[in-house]
C-alpha cells in the first residue's frame, strides 16, 4: 500500500520567477457542459458532452519575501494588459520524487491585489501576501508513479 500524498511539496515554474513559493492554489478544475435530447423511441432522456472544455480560475496566493519574484509577479497583471499569455508547469514532489506535473496553456492574470494592510495584524494574518488569479485555456496532468 503507498503513503497518501499531502497538498504540500508544489513548486510552480512561469516565466521569469526565480523560486516562487506559494502558501495557497485552488480553483485547479475542468468541466465541460451538457447536452440532453430525448430518445423518441423510448422517451429516455439522453446526455452527452458539448466537447467544449472549461478550465476553472486559478487563485495563487504567496507572501512577499522581498526576492525579484515579488516584481515579476505583479508583473503578471501588466503582461496581461499588453495582451500576453504564458505557459507554466504546477509540479508536486515527494520524498524528493516528482510525483504530478500539470502543464498551463494559455494563462492570463486579469485580476492582482494585495492583503489589507492591518497594522494591528499578529500571527499569519500579519504577512503581506500577494493574489492573483490566473484564466487558464488548457491544462494537463501527467502523473509519476512512486516506487
Amino acid at each position: 500500500m503507498n503513503d497518501l500524498i499531502p497538498v504540500n511539496g508544489w513548486t510552480l515554474s512561469l516565466p521569469g520567477l526565480v523560486a516562487p513559493a506559494f502558501h495557497k492554489l485552488q480553483g485547479m478544475s475542468k468541466k465541460t457542459g451538457v447536452m440532453t435530447t430525448v430518445d423518441a423511441g423510448t422517451n429516455q432522456q439522453l446526455n452527452f458532452s458539448d466537447g467544449i472544455e472549461e478550465c476553472g480560475q486559478v487563485t495563487m496566493i504567496r507572501t512577499r519575501d522581498g526576492s525579484a519574484d515579488d516584481k515579476t509577479f505583479a508583473g503578471f497583471f501588466d503582461d496581461t494588459l499588453a495582451g500576453k499569455k504564458v505557459n507554466g508547469v504546477l509540479t508536486q514532489h515527494r520524498h524528493g520524487k516528482q510525483v504530478l506535473s500539470i502543464a498551463f496553456t494559455g494563462m492570463i492574470f486579469p485580476d492582482y491585489s494585495l492583503t489589507d494592510f492591518d497594522t494591528n495584524a499578529k500571527g499569519d494574518s500579519a504577512k503581506s501576501d500577494q493574489k492573483i488569479q490566473a484564466h487558464v485555456d488548457h491544462w494537463e496532468e501527467t502523473y509519476t508513479a512512486i516506487s
